[in-house]
């Protein structure tokens, strides 16, 4: 008898079942926190065996649920579109189970990134703040965060005062329920419809066995926390988030990827959606999908480009005390950088400017937050990671085609900082910013199609050149100094509501 079907007895206490074979599945899969073992080198090609072992420490946090506090309205006419269905109805479940209520509501709410009405769209027709980012759920909304299921994201199209929320993207929906000991169809009941013995294991969203990820730390995949049956073959595939279609390669290194315990080290933050394909002994395959959530603490401003193999673009983070000018005249950026904002100039592990350290006040974090960055070497020799700071520079020298960050790891409530991107280059770049606040992302700006239309500097490096004022942030800090959440404020050109706000040698805040 195949193993993945168990034969199912009539009694007094157990209904008499027909059994039926598992099915390809969705799910999250699930990790132990023990040691893996790691290749130093970096992937460019095909995956590689791992090596020497070491200590990976992953911790794991919670995600917020967008929602609205008002009371649902449940109209008996109001139908769901998602009808996922269970197995075949002479295999029911031995133990009743009722199914949560899907939540359908007439009509739609805005602001809160569900499918009220469950139409298959979130929050459409809702004005939005172009560049800023929500959660959201293609789902019934009573659904979202019940088994496998879990929130994606959606981005404000546009380059007016207002615009509209793109279609959601990544996160987890209802989908037909399978013999994985997980629920499915996200309806509170698990396995329901079907006769079997799991050989996969799924925990679904906030299970510990699924910590978040930090950036540039090697993540983990054990193939035995996901498939307990006879495997002939594993075979891992990742795929990245918003600068993906950016940057001229993967935003993360893999490792062992057709092995049982592959590995990939993130560059970013965000979800990274992993794939396995599994090829069992008998020649069955089956294939589970989960995402894995990278995130750094407080606040994390990162930057991609289209031209970064060839253009130096520099990502600048405004002191939150003062509204100072970016730099002191329109001279060239080393000339002229002043420590009222964060840059490749004073942030990084090595201070290169005249200034020395930018000091915010803010206390230093543990060294952790930042030794497995480009600059490691330099944060674990000072012991410490400082605040703001630089994790990663493209500088056409010690990186090409990579993204640059910014991180505040421990800001205080409320306060507003602002980004800027420069291009002191003659030469056009593209530039996308994303916005993280808590591991949560919560902006993306210059993303087709609201591309900046013109982005070039001056030739030859004698003074400032381009300047994008991307937006203003306001974090929010709860009392035990965690960041929580933010605003985001698209920033336009002085006096008007749309467009970017991008000047050529004018180093005004």
């Amino acid at each position: 008898m195949n193993s993945r079907r168990v034969a199912c007895l009539a009694s007094l206490s157990i209904v008499s079942l027909a059994c039926a074979p598992e099915s390809a599945v969705q799910f999250i899969g699930r990790l132990d926190g023990g040691t893996l073992a790691r290749d130093a080198r970096v992937d460019t090609g095909r995956p590689r065996d791992l090596g020497a072992s070491t200590d990976l420490p992953i911790t794991s946090t919670d995600r917020g649920t967008v929602g609205d506090d008002r009371p649902e309205v449940v109209p008996a006419d109001v139908v769901s579109i998602y009808d996922t269905g269970g197995g075949s109805d002479a295999c029911a479940m031995a133990a009743a189970c009722t199914a949560r209520p899907d939540g359908c509501e007439a009509r739609e709410r805005c602001g809160n990134g569900l499918d009220d009405d469950c139409n298959g769209m979130s929050d459409e027709a809702c004005p939005c703040l172009p560049g800023t980012v929500q959660d959201c759920f293609l789902g019934p909304p009573g659904r979202q965060g019940v088994g496998q299921c879990r929130a994606g994201t959606q981005r404000c199209q546009g380059t007016g005062e207002f615009g509209a929320w793109t279609a959601c993207a990544g996160g987890l929906s209802p989908s037909a329920e399978a013999c994985d000991d997980l629920d499915n169809n996200c309806d509170g009941c698990v396995d329901e419809g079907l006769c079997c013995r799991a050989e996969l294991l799924c925990p679904g969203p906030g299970d510990p066995r699924v910590p978040d990820g930090r950036p540039f730390t090697l993540y983990p995949l054990r193939g035995a926390m996901f498939f307990t049956g006879d495997v002939r073959r594993w075979d891992w595939t990742i795929r990245g988030g918003p600068c993906e279609s950016v940057l001229p390669g993967p935003t993360f290194e893999t490792f062992g990827l057709d092995t049982r315990d592959g590995a990939f080290r993130p560059t970013l933050s965000g979800d990274y959606t992993v794939t396995l394909t599994v090829t069992t002994g008998t020649g069955e395959r089956f294939t589970c999908t989960f995402v894995v959530h990278v995130a750094g603490p407080g606040l994390r401003v990162e930057l991609c480009w289209d031209t970064s193999t060839t253009v130096d673009v520099d990502l600048y983070l405004h002191d939150p005390r003062n509204t100072n000018p970016w730099f002191s005249s329109s001279a060239g950026p080393l000339d002229s950088a002043t420590n009222d904002s964060c840059n490749w100039s004073n942030c990084e592990a090595n201070v290169r400017g005249r200034m020395g350290r930018v000091n915010w006040g803010y206390p230093s974090t543990p060294v952790a937050n930042c030794e497995n960055g480009p600059f490691g070497a330099g944060w674990r020799a000072l012991g410490m990671c400082s605040n703001p700071r630089l994790d990663i520079d493209n500088n056409l020298t010690k990186a090409i085609g990579v993204p640059e960050n910014v991180n505040v790891d421990n800001p205080r409530d409320s306060e507003s900082f602002r980004i800027m991107a420069q291009n002191f280059t003659g030469t056009a770049a593209r530039p996308v910013v994303n916005v993280y606040c808590g591991g949560r992302l919560r902006g993306t700006l210059g993303a087709v199609p609201d591309s900046l239309p013109d982005f070039t500097g001056t030739p030859g490096y004698a003074s400032v050149g381009a300047m994008w004022r991307v937006a203003d942030v306001v974090v929010h800090v709860d009392a035990s100094g965690a960041t929580t959440d933010c605003d985001v404020s698209p920033l336009h050109p002085p006096g008007t509501r749309a467009g970017f706000d991008v000047t050529r040698n004018n180093p005004r805040y």
